[in-house]
């Protein structure tokens, strides 16, 4: 695929009309796969957006319950703050608490191990 259509896809995403909190622990298992997918394009559009790497994001994030439910978090805060009735000082309210997300989500990536290639299991609790 041409980098410069993925792009253009990408900066193109739009959010749902009515965002939603998910929690994760209460789905089944095609609804997780469903609600991977959705985030999935929206993390797609938030890496291109903000330029971030797999040392925040790493490829293998849809395997880290953590970064799932960080990624979650941030993407239903983000549609909030874009719907007609926000207040105009949601969006900066989104990147303040953005900010913080992105060193959670670091730290987490590098606790981890996990790089762009290589994923590492998380260690058995317990």
């Amino acid at each position: 695929m041409n980098p410069d259509d993925e792009l253009a896809r990408a900066l193109a995403f739009t959010a749902p009309t009515d965002p939603y909190v998910i929690c994760w622990r209460d789905l089944d298992p095609a609804s997780t796969t469903e609600e991977l997918e959705t985030l999935a394009t929206w993390i797609t559009w938030a890496t291109t957006r903000y330029n971030l790497d797999h040392k925040v994001i790493p490829p293998c994030w849809p395997h880290h319950g953590a970064i799932i439910e960080e990624l979650s978090a941030l993407r239903t805060f983000w549609e909030a703050c874009y719907q007609a009735d926000a207040a105009p000082s949601d969006p900066l309210a989104f990147h303040r608490d953005l900010t913080l997300a992105l060193r959670r989500l670091r730290d987490w990536s590098s606790l981890l191990g996990c790089g762009r290639t290589v994923h590492r299991p998380e260690p058995e609790v317990g």
